[in-house]
């Protein structure tokens, strides 16, 4: 029996995701999973885009508010792509996901909806200011996911 068929990984593509990543994949390739990679897209970020656009007046079609979350996930799902390829083990890999949405919350859903068994996720996100111990996405996955979570403790880039 397998110990887990598949593992959501949530990345939040900052410096940090290559480390949870390598994490990801050597467990995976311990318990014989499959790996979905997982990216959301806070409500905050596109919040501030929209403001911008209606503040500078920016009514063009290609300024739409609409435009924007459709190019950043398009951004976001080339960049899951070339983790895939970097990590030199692309079949271990099953899909990548991108949405937008409340990170925490999105994880959860993605856990559901996936049958996954575990999420890797680091400890920081791309800000350290919501929460100077514990990323506030990772404090709540640890309070509210229905399967494990594995925290990566994550290391300056020295590798140390």
């Amino acid at each position: 029996m397998k110990l887990f068929r598949q593992i959501l990984v949530a990345c939040d593509l900052s410096k940090f995701t290559p480390q949870v990543l390598d994490y990801a994949v050597i467990l995976a390739q311990n318990t014989g999973a499959r790996m979905i990679l997982a990216n959301i897209i806070n409500p905050r970020d596109t919040d501030a885009i929209a403001h911008a656009i209606h503040k500078t007046l920016l009514v063009q079609k290609e300024a739409a508010p609409e435009a924007f979350i459709h190019q950043h996930k398009l951004e976001r799902e080339a960049r899951l792509k070339t983790l895939i390829d970097e990590s030199g083990h692309p079949g271990l890999f099953i899909k990548t996901i991108v949405r937008t949405g409340e990170p925490f919350q999105e994880l959860i859903n993605i856990t559901a909806s996936e049958h996954t068994e575990l999420v890797v996720m680091g400890t920081r996100g791309r800000s350290n200011l919501q929460s100077v111990l514990l990323g506030a996405t990772a404090e709540k996955m640890f309070r509210h996911c229905p399967v494990p979570v594995l925290s990566v403790r994550l290391h300056k880039e020295d590798g140390r």
